[in-house]
């Protein structure tokens, strides 16, 4: 008898023992990608996010400067107001999407796919446009100072009152 409470205290203590250090030192079994990140907080500046695809997600105001979102499936989302600035979107499909008053200062959009996409009163000084297609955009006030827009195709954009 004597024997099996022993038995029976050393166990109980061996499981005190495991469960307390599960406990005690959290497991970090789970490490997130910045996709996880961006999904989770609405934020990930500096991220890699090359061919994400964030199609119709709701990201305003989010702050993606200096962000890698290069060939990224961002058709249908919402970055108004977003910080964008120093961002890479080369290749990226942004088509009606809402950008409108995001701020794209110095950012990539070469060969970015802008199809009726709302860029009004974003801001877009010393952004790369080049090769970008924006049939139909809306660029209605947008800032584009020191833009590159060679060879954008804007047949059908609206650039009323933009401010080069």
């Amino acid at each position: 008898m004597k024997n099996v409470i022993k038995k029976i205290a050393v166990t109980t203590a061996i499981i005190f023992a495991v469960v307390f250090s599960m406990i005690s030192d959290p497991a970090y079994a789970f490490v997130g990608t910045d996709v996880d990140t961006l999904k989770l907080t609405g934020n990930c500046p500096y991220c890699n996010l090359v061919e994400a695809d964030l199609h119709e997600l709701k990201l305003a105001g989010a702050k993606l400067y200096g962000a890698d979102l290069s060939g990224a499936k961002l058709y249908g989302v919402d970055l108004s107001k977003a910080s964008l600035s120093g961002a890479t979107l080369s290749g990226a499909s942004l088509s009606k999407a809402n950008l409108s008053g995001a701020y794209l200062q110095k950012a990539d959009l070469s060969g970015a796919y802008l199809q009726k996409a709302n860029l009004e009163g974003a801001v877009l000084y010393g952004a790369d446009l080049q090769n970008a297609t924006l049939y139909g955009a809306l660029l209605k006030g947008a800032k584009l100072k020191g833009a590159n827009l060679n060879g954008a195709l804007l047949k059908g954009a609206n650039i009323e009152e933009a401010i080069q």
